[in-house]
């Protein structure tokens, strides 16, 4: 078979399921099994796996996942992700709705969105808000950083492959933050407009800066060492001991919070979405899909949105369709006088939104999971400032 169609079968499939309320990591194991079966010899499958299994990049995840997930945990029970929501809430409730994922969202962490969700959980309470409501704002607006920051490794992963400067392409994708806010703020507005809003007091300046910094410095703490160049893992181990320490933590709620991380579910979750990945690259389904798009002559801006949406979709993974779309689109990110800024940004927000919408986005499963929301409702959310995002860029590219 076609690995291009079996790309698209193993999408359809994990979409299936989990229409049918199977759980994503079983739902993604057998949308890559889909794949694999169908493209590659048997013998290949249980080879990946085991690739899968050992590979450091897959514990690296793992163990990232498990300090954020520590790390938030022992903050909900320290009740520190309560009082962020509650000073921010003295800039008014519909403000601190939007900010308080916006602020988490600047520390790069997988599935960091429920860091943001559990910290505005009682306040989305208070609006009123229904859980899908609640996932939409908080998903949205701890990603809008995403597609330009130089904190995020696919910003860096695209320097490194395009061999341009890591400034440059900053630059270049600087734009999208307004954009995905403003087009996420219009529907947020609509569902806010109606929600109950009790009067605050507002603080003063440095009233204000000294909750802000008593309630969210183990986040501070955390963006601080990332920026600084330090790894992920140790970033989260340091913040989380001295939270421990400086807290006083009980060994009861230490053991909690590695109970809470240690999810079966979760952990289960992220070696399938490793494993798809794995079957992406193996089969070349990737490759085939393009090669199949040019030979059908499809137009060059349909492939820059086409190409890495999908591979975003399937992956679930930023650096993933960054690494895997970005090389095969070199020729049509490319013009007389160089790299077309453009073209690049066409083919970069196609890539992120696909990413953000996929089932196999950790931050969506699992504030999806936290908020108990259903997924269909979300995407109804979603798509208008998706659409809107995509057609922005599009317009951007076709004028340039």
């Amino acid at each position: 078979m076609s690995p291009s169609v079996a790309l698209l079968l193993s999408i359809t499939s994990i979409l299936v399921l989990l229409r049918l309320k199977i759980h994503p990591g079983p739902a993604v194991f057998v949308g890559g099994l889909v794949l694999s079966l169908l493209v590659l010899p048997p013998r290949e499958t249980p080879r990946l796996m085991l690739a899968t299994l050992t590979t450091l990049q897959t514990y690296r995840l793992i163990s990232i996942v498990i300090c954020a997930f520590s790390l938030s945990k022992l903050m909900e029970l320290r009740g520190m992700l309560t009082r962020l929501a509650h000073t921010l809430e003295s800039i008014g409730p519909k403000m601190a709705m939007h900010v308080v994922p916006s602020v988490i969202g600047m520390v790069p962490m997988p599935g960091g969105a429920l860091v943001s969700a559990t910290a505005v959980k009682g306040l989305a309470e208070r609006l009123r808000l229904s859980p899908e409501q609640a996932t939409y704002i908080n998903f949205w607006f701890r990603h809008i950083w995403e597609l330009a920051t130089p904190v995020y490794p696919a910003i860096i992963a695209a320097s490194v492959i395009l061999s341009m400067p890591l400034s440059a392409v900053v630059l270049i994708m600087l734009p999208a933050i307004p954009l995905m806010a403003f087009l996420g703020g219009i529907v947020s507005y609509r569902i806010l407009r109606d929600a109950p809003s009790a009067p605050t007091r507002s603080p003063t300046a440095r009233q204000l800066a000294r909750e802000l910094f008593r309630a969210a410095w183990p986040v501070l703490l955390l963006l601080a060492m990332v920026l600084m160049g330090v790894e992920a893992v140790i970033s989260f181990l340091t913040a989380s001991l001295l939270l421990a320490i400086q807290q006083r933590v009980p060994l009861e709620e230490v053991k909690r919070a590695l109970r809470y991380a240690l999810g079966g579910k979760v952990l289960f979750l992220l070696l399938s979405v490793m494993l798809y990945k794995e079957f992406v690259e193996g089969s070349g389904a990737a490759h085939a899909l393009f090669t199949d798009m040019q030979s059908l002559g499809i137009a060059p801006p349909v492939i820059l949105i086409t190409l890495p949406l999908l591979i975003g979709f399937a992956t679930g993974l930023s650096i993933a369709f960054v690494g895997i779309s970005f090389p095969l689109l070199l020729p049509f990110m490319s013009g007389s006088d160089g790299l077309v800024a453009h073209a690049l940004f066409l083919a970069y927000v196609a890539g992120g939104l696909g990413y953000m919408v996929s089932p196999l986005h950790l931050c969506l499963v699992l504030s999806v999971e936290y908020f108990k929301a259903r997924l269909g409702m979300v995407y109804r959310l979603m798509l208008p400032p998706l659409i809107g995002v995509i057609s922005a860029a599009l317009l951007a590219y076709l004028l340039s």
